[in-house]
């Protein structure tokens, strides 16, 4: 079927996913397949493209934070729930949206570079808002911000391996858990 063409009455059947009415008829909106179910009397159309993987609300998404202000951070979206994506979306987090506890300053909680799990609470305008307020959304990676060595959780901070720096982060509860161990690449003068 090709968007536009018509596909019954809204007497006949019920209008599913893929198609509009006007006029009382019930017309196909995408390019696919007809299907009909009998039983419920519902006509919708199957997709034949591919719809692209974009960030919806209530989808849990994993990102690299590249920008920390003090009161809003950007984070570069890289994974929408298991799914790794081929480009990149950009999504921003305010200060209030972190914990349902009291938070300072963004930095308090995030830093740059850290990878963190969060979940789209709204897409309006064409940007993507996430929120960290649940103990499995928060910062799953992080690295020190002094030497670059990974950080460890040590009772609800995170110590840096080598230079036993102590962090402040809005971490997840299964901090470094799920995800494979953090390996730095040596500089030049650590070769």
């Amino acid at each position: 079927m090709l968007p536009g063409e018509k596909l019954g009455v809204i007497e006949e059947f019920i209008p599913g996913d893929g198609t509009y009415v006007e006029d009382g008829n019930i017309y196909s909106s995408i390019t696919g397949q007809l299907s009909i179910n009998t039983a419920r009397r519902e006509v919708h159309i199957l997709p034949r493209a591919h719809q692209p993987l974009i960030p919806r609300e209530g989808d849990i998404v994993t990102g690299e934070v590249t920008n920390v202000q003090e009161k809003t951070l950007t984070l570069r979206i890289l994974q929408i729930g298991d799914a790794q994506l081929s480009t990149f979306f950009t999504g921003v987090m305010h200060i209030s949206d972190v914990s349902h506890g009291y938070v300072k300053t963004m930095e308090d909680a995030f830093k740059a570079g850290d990878i963190v799990r969060a979940r789209v609470i709204s897409t309006k305008n064409r940007e993507v808002h996430l929120s960290t307020q649940n103990g499995k959304l928060g910062v799953i990676q992080a690295f020190c911000v002094h030497c670059g060595n990974p950080l460890i959780p040590q009772r609800n901070r995170l110590r840096c391996v080598r230079c036993n720096k102590i962090h402040d982060r809005k971490m997840t509860v299964d901090y470094g858990k799920d995800y494979p161990p953090l390996v730095k690449t040596p500089t030049l003068g650590e070769v």
